[in-house]
């Protein structure tokens, strides 16, 4: 199996990733969570997928992992970071899925929903989304507060820009997550109207941890594998 580490410098930051699988069979970028979340979190799913031919690129954000902490982050300097990776990595335009967990839904969406995107499947897994007044705020106590207020992330400008998206839309929702609110998906997969095809995909007995679940579970690993490899899996 395939795999080379990339650095690359975005901004003020030097961010590191990784490559794994046949730089021409390249179809999905990961994204990690928060927290201390990183690259590694998805590593045995994508080694999953690798093994069907269904390569993938993962970059650590800033601050997190590998990569420098030069600088507060903010959701909007992780998906100019998310961009970054994609075009560097990307030369033959074969990446068209985005995988973004937890907080990484958001720049999921965002790049799949972004200007000339060429990515026409997006798949959150516990996926987030947040209110406008979040996205360029830097991490840290303000940022804190907004995401805090009741029912914020039903503001989100994602919930405006999906309904133009007309890629596949896959949420993978844990039905005993206490971190994202059940609605989320249910709200994403209502306005997704122009979507070639969404489903929400619910996982009995899992908590937000799904990626923890996964490195143990190899069952819920290969279904999540699957779930991503095909657009139109139900």
């Amino acid at each position: 199996m395939i795999s080379s580490r990339f650095e690359l410098q975005v901004g003020d930051e030097t961010i590191v990733g990784d490559v794994l699988g046949e730089p021409h069979h390249l179809h999905a970028l990961f994204l990690h969570g928060a927290g201390q979340s990183d690259r590694l979190r998805q590593r045995l799913l994508r080694e999953e997928l690798a093994q069907y031919g269904f390569g993938s690129v993962a970059l650590d954000f800033s601050g997190h992992g590998e990569s420098s902490a030069n600088s507060p982050g903010s959701l909007k300097k992780r998906l100019q970071q998310a961009q970054a990776v994609l075009a560097h990595t990307d030369a033959g335009g074969t990446i068209h899925t985005v995988v973004g967990t937890s907080m990484s839904g958001e720049i999921a969406l965002r790049l799949a929903c972004g200007m000339g995107s060429r990515i026409d499947h997006a798949v959150l897994i516990v996926g987030a989304i947040y209110g406008r007044a979040a996205f360029s705020t830097p991490f840290g106590p303000e940022f804190s507060s907004i995401i805090r207020q009741p029912y914020s992330w039903r503001d989100a400008e994602t919930l405006e820009l999906i309904r133009d998206y007309r890629g596949s839309l896959t949420l993978i929702r844990a039905l005993e997550d206490a971190v994202i609110p059940h609605d989320v998906a249910d709200l994403l997969e209502q306005a997704a109207v122009s979507a070639r095809f969404r489903c929400i995909i619910d996982l009995p007995e899992t908590d937000h941890r799904v990626s923890e679940k996964m490195a143990n579970d190899a069952a819920l690993r290969q279904r999540i594998a699957a779930a991503i490899k095909t657009k139109d899996w139900k």
